[in-house]
């Protein structure tokens, strides 16, 4: 748009009759000319491709997605033992990069880990409560330490 504007004043049209826009501009043309008119809500919209309509909580999940990025974390435990079976790994995909993070993310499966262990100890067995205590201890730890709220993924495995 910036180009097409350039372009207009550069083969004479007058600038004050070069309008560029944004997405949203509402733009109207009437007998008093070309003019700028409002705004309406505009902006990405997240889609797959695929013909029909996507769900406002499909939508919400891409915009934090895109915005916020996503924090994996993977924790093998053994049930019978009620242990852990080695740190926490963390992945991150939009949120920070892990040369950049190696000690926030240190910290990060530390926090997972011993919200896990104090979970085994005060007797979950399950693996959906043991995601959940990994997922709120993780959520806690990103909110404080960095101010956002990607998505969180905990994986449980039991061996």
């Amino acid at each position: 748009m910036v180009h097409h504007a350039a372009l207009a004043r550069a083969t004479g049209v007058p600038a004050d009759q070069v309008l560029l826009c944004e997405d949203g501009d509402v733009v109207s043309l009437d007998a008093q000319g070309l003019r700028r008119d409002g705004r309406v809500p505009a902006g990405y919209l997240y889609v797959d491709g695929t013909v029909g309509d996507v769900g406002h909580g499909v939508l919400r999940d891409r915009r934090v997605l895109a915005e916020e990025g996503v924090v994996m974390v993977v924790a093998t435990v053994d049930l019978h033992r009620r242990v852990l079976s080695g740190e926490p790994q963390i992945v991150t995909k939009g949120w920070v990069h892990a040369p950049e993070a190696d000690e926030l993310l240190g910290e990060a499966s530390s926090v997972v880990a011993h919200a896990l262990e104090q979970a085994m100890a005060d007797g979950a067995h399950d693996v959906e409560v043991l995601s959940h205590h990994a997922r709120k201890a993780l959520g806690r730890f990103v909110g404080d330490r960095t101010h956002r709220r990607p998505f969180i993924i905990p994986v449980v495995i039991v061996v």
